[in-house]
């Protein structure tokens, strides 16, 4: 189904899918900051960095990965064993998910510690909770360095951030699968609520598009046995209020 013209909002269904989406944006965010090349963006690159590290930091991050990888490989070749011939694109993904399910057994335990252990970067860590204490004059260090050439600074920012990349290949991979399983349905939400019963499902992400001059917000809350869906309209100071009407809207639910 085309969902051009319309506007994604994305929700988790469970705890781990909330900190796969939240480290996807913090990693997006990264790359577009590195990609720039005037010295702000990097400055703020620098920022996302630990944030990248503290979210990595997470005591069962490799175990979440693992299940998740293990539980994508399973759906994966329960596909493959429904084609009468060998799907070359199938294979291709699950030679892509036993790749990255060792990188992340053999790395994620220790993914974030160079960044942690590099005292340039605490140091800037340290003043960047003090409003305005990058200032040149506090840290000349780091003005100098953001006076050097952008591809220099590009450069070592991806260096800082390299024993990051497991985890970033482990996470972009699983929500794309995740994503790729998405069964959109045209929905409506009577008195701009919907209700769905969702028992033994087991879904993962709940996505919901409208079109762009809607002006509403979904808001999506979910347990094992149900999923709600609200809609909101904000005012000018950005206050959210009720929404007593019938809304269509496309919903898409993940496995």
């Amino acid at each position: 189904m085309q969902n051009s013209g319309l506007l994604l909002y994305e929700f988790p269904c469970s705890e781990k899918n909330r900190f796969f989406l939240r480290f996807e944006s913090l990693a997006k965010r990264f790359d577009w900051y590195c990609s720039q090349d005037c010295a702000i963006a990097h400055q703020a690159a620098i920022g996302t960095i630990f944030d990248l590290a503290d979210v990595a930091a997470r005591s069962d991050l490799r175990n979440d990965l693992v299940q998740e990888l293990l539980r994508q490989k399973c759906a994966l070749e329960a596909r493959c064993r429904e084609k009468e011939s060998p799907d070359e694109d199938l294979a291709q993904l699950l030679s892509e998910v036993s790749s990255v399910s060792r990188e992340v057994s053999q790395v994620v335990g220790r993914s974030g510690q160079s960044i942690r252990d590099n005292e340039w970067l605490q140091l800037i860590r340290t003043r960047q909770h003090l409003p305005g204490g990058t200032c040149e004059f506090d840290m000349p260090q780091l003005h100098y360095w953001l006076s050097r050439p952008p591809e220099e600074r590009r450069k070592e920012l991806l260096s800082l951030t390299e024993s990051l990349v497991p985890t970033i290949r482990a996470v972009n991979l699983i929500l794309r699968l995740m994503r790729s399983s998405t069964r959109v349905t045209n929905e409506k939400a009577v008195n701009g609520m919907l209700q769905l019963s969702v028992t033994g499902k087991n879904y993962s992400l709940a996505r919901v598009w409208l079109p762009q001059e809607a002006k509403l917000i979904p808001e999506v809350s979910a347990n094992k046995y149900m999923l709600w869906i609200r809609f909101s309209l904000p005012d000018e100071r950005h206050k959210l209020h009720a929404v007593h009407e019938t809304i269509p809207f496309q919903l898409g639910l993940c496995q």
